[in-house]
């Protein structure tokens, strides 16, 4: 028998006995609140998205590789606040070339929620590399228009390279 806590994460432990009178859990605590910058810069590696620091260029890189529901995409755009944060990054590229669409709740979310977050921790410019056609071109295009009127400055690109050049303080126009 289990307890209360397991379906919140919580382990039983050998103190375990009497289940109505005797709780001993372990409550595991997410590592994201108490995170550090990770040693190989790497914050995600997913089938749906690699995210990580790129030292070289001073930016936040993700690559976006498959489709990610809400709480997969939402979960993986945190982690890039905290590297945005971690790096003080004022330039961040991300590649949605394989991103087939972003529901609209997600869109609401990533204008309401993230963006303010993104700015807040220091970020200046996003640079959105996208494909050449299709429905995920469309709706990652309607993200990029929302950061217009919030201090955030945001390209598309057909180009990693271009995105890179454009959103990295260390290309020299920042």
């Amino acid at each position: 028998m289990c307890g209360p806590l397991c379906s919140a994460g919580g382990l039983p432990t050998d103190a375990q006995g009497d289940v109505e009178s005797t709780y001993g859990y372990t409550i595991t605590v997410a590592y994201s609140a108490v995170a550090v910058p990770p040693m190989d810069g790497v914050y995600v590696d997913q089938p749906w998205l690699l995210m990580r620091w790129d030292s070289v260029h001073q930016i936040v890189h993700s690559e976006w590789r498959a489709f990610a529901n809400s709480a997969e995409l939402r979960a993986c755009l945190m982690r890039g606040i905290q590297a945005i944060r971690d790096h003080q990054a004022v330039g961040y590229v991300t590649d949605t070339r394989k991103v087939k669409v972003i529901v609209n709740d997600d869109q609401e979310w990533i204008k309401h929620t993230w963006l303010p977050l993104a700015i807040e921790a220091g970020l200046k410019r996003i640079a959105v590399v996208t494909a050449a056609s299709g429905l995920g071109k469309a709706t990652v295009e309607d993200v990029v228009g929302l950061t217009e009127d919030r201090g955030l400055q945001s390209r598309t690109f057909d180009s990693f390279a271009g995105a890179r050049n454009w959103a990295s303080p260390a290309s020299g126009r920042h």
